[in-house]
């Protein structure tokens, strides 16, 4: 399944769509796949979940940096997508009751600088590398799906693709290279 959405139609709807039209893609996402309890290992601020949080039964975040938060999660593990699948691996840290790894890799664009938003210029990795820790950490702990933000579809190992927005937003930066577009991928794993 794939559809375009556009920035303008999500902020028409007024109230906090105006304000945070990202996580009316991803709730009606979650809401559309039946998900209720996600691991974020990409946390930053929360504000994926503005729209939904009442909706999201458990909400594990993790990210390198504790950012002021705009949505509260039940757990956090301050550590990058690495350090949480090897926290993971290594049976440091109990994961095991999540249906959804969420994963939103920052900073896209080479040379930009996203002055109003500090946590989408702190990268520790590259963007694939993110992925690919967020996708091992997911099938470790047995996730069925895998929501992914980014700026192309990519291939997920042992994830299939079955649910694509194609989100058209308004640049507010310098320098974006994605021609204003980005995708919210839902993969699903292959034993489900």
């Amino acid at each position: 399944m794939s559809v375009v959405v556009d920035q303008r139609d999500v902020q028409k709807r007024g109230g906090l769509c105006a304000k945070y039209p990202s996580s009316y893609v991803v709730c009606e996402m979650l809401r559309k796949h039946s998900i209720r309890r996600v691991l974020d290992v990409t946390f930053g601020r929360g504000r994926f979940y503005a729209l939904c949080r009442r909706d999201i039964e458990l909400l594990i975040a993790s990210d390198p940096v504790k950012w002021p938060w705009l949505v509260y999660p039940d757990r956090f593990y301050q550590a990058t997508a690495w350090q949480l699948y090897n926290l993971l691996k290594n049976n440091k840290v109990q994961v095991r009751e999540v249906d959804c790894v969420v994963v939103d890799p920052p900073r896209w664009s080479r040379g930009a600088e996203y002055r109003r938003r500090g946590e989408y210029n702190f990268l520790i990795g590259s963007p694939r590398l993110i992925i690919e820790y967020a996708a091992k950490a997911a099938a470790l702990i047995n996730a069925k799906h895998i929501l992914l933000h980014y700026n192309k579809v990519v291939e997920v190992e042992n994830y299939t693709p079955v649910h694509v927005v194609e989100f058209r937003w308004l640049a507010r930066y310098l320098n974006t290279e994605n021609k204003n577009t980005s995708y919210y991928i839902i993969y699903k794993h292959s034993w489900v």
